[in-house]
């Protein structure tokens, strides 16, 4: 058999985003361990986070710093002979990194190039480090997953990559991200988290990208049209986020926003299921998994007519300008008003999200390993 190694070091406890996706693709591997020898590089904390499970060989990575400098060191000088004694046919890297010297077949995974579309809304050291690696990564690459078109063709422009190299396969929506009736299961959520009855939500890391200034102006206005909804923002705080504190602070809206900081993930659906209404005004966006997990649940989105937004709610979502706060405020408040609308929007993104399963996002991850060891 094959053996495939995948980078898993950025998991941990909170995972957000990228991790989401790997832990998802992580357990969606387990039925094909019969056909391949999977290798894992994982953190302590993260091979008990997967229980050890017999499917899976685990390099365990200790409690490797997060400084970009020794990163650095570790992924071009230990990687590579690892990966080599271990006799590695297939790299998945997952963090935006290849090292520079590799023998076996490598694909890696974006899930946006926003250091080079928004370098604002990152910090400066990330950027410097991701500008130098990633187009070295997208070179040296055999294949190249990008989590949308969108980000497929932010590659082509940006990194001058030929289309061919590039495999689109979406971001999965777990099974457990779906309409909930019974109320008993909310109930309990809403009180463990201390949430009001009636609330608009946002899940995602509190940082500049996310463009909560705005939603915040947005949601102030809505407050003054006699909105008695409360805001609930729930995701980790992340860097820069003071300026979001202070522009609650300004606008007098500290009772009226709610913050839950990070939540279990099995919790996260039934706070999805208790909004009334989901909002995500992101600047730029790879796939958006938060407005795809509040689709599944069945709650009306509001979300930004940029970047790949538009391309994975097609239509099952009001677009608004994330730029203008008017705009947003207009678009919650068109869905808050009208129930026709907002049960539309109810059925349309529950029927859109049926697209995207974690399923078919690691059949299609596997039949790219075939490919590149030509297995197909």
């Amino acid at each position: 058999m094959k053996n495939i190694a995948i980078n898993g070091l950025f998991l941990n406890k909170e995972n957000t985003g990228g991790g989401r996706y790997l832990t998802d693709l992580i357990n969606g591997l387990r039925p094909y361990s019969k056909n391949f020898n999977f290798f894992l590089f994982l953190k302590n904390r993260a091979i008990q986070q997967f229980n050890a499970s017999p499917d899976f060989h685990y390099i365990n990575c200790g409690i490797i710093p997060t400084l970009r400098l020794y990163r650095i060191f570790w992924e071009n000088l230990f990687l590579p002979k690892i990966l080599e004694t271990k006799k590695i046919d297939l790299y998945h890297a997952t963090a935006f990194a290849l090292p520079a010297k590799i023998k076996c077949k490598t694909v890696i995974t974006i899930f946006d190039m926003t250091f080079f579309r928004m370098p604002d809304v990152h910090q400066k050291r990330k950027v410097f480090y991701f500008k130098k690696m990633i187009p070295l990564a997208l070179k040296k690459a055999d294949k190249i997953i990008a989590i949308s078109n969108q980000t497929k063709n932010d590659i082509i422009d940006l990194g001058g990559i030929n289309p061919k190299k590039i495999k689109v396969i979406y971001i999965g929506v777990g099974e457990d991200f779906a309409p909930v009736n019974n109320q008993n299961l909310i109930e309990r959520v809403k009180v463990k988290y201390s949430l009001p009855q009636k609330y608009i939500l946002f899940v995602g890391a509190i940082e500049p990208r996310k463009n909560l200034k705005n939603l915040v102006l947005a949601y102030a206005k809505l407050k003054k049209k006699g909105c008695y909804h409360k805001l609930v923002i729930s995701g980790r705080f992340g860097w820069n986020y003071k300026d979001v504190l202070a522009e609650i602070k300004k606008e007098r809206l500290e009772n009226e926003i709610i913050f839950t900081n990070y939540v279990l993930q099995g919790d996260l659906p039934l706070i999805y299921n208790g909004a009334d209404l989901f909002v995500y005004p992101s600047l730029y966006e790879g796939f958006g998994i938060p407005v795809m997990e509040a689709m599944a649940c069945g709650i009306p989105v509001v979300t930004s007519n940029t970047s790949s937004l538009p391309e994975i709610t097609q239509g099952a979502a009001v677009l608004v300008d994330p730029l203008d706060h008017e705009s947003i405020f207009q678009g919650m408040d068109k869905i808050l008003k009208d129930k026709s609308l907002a049960a539309e929007l109810s059925v349309k993104g529950t029927n859109r999200a049926k697209l995207f399963s974690t399923r078919k996002m690691t059949e299609d991850t596997i039949s790219l390993y075939r490919d590149i060891l030509n297995e197909n």
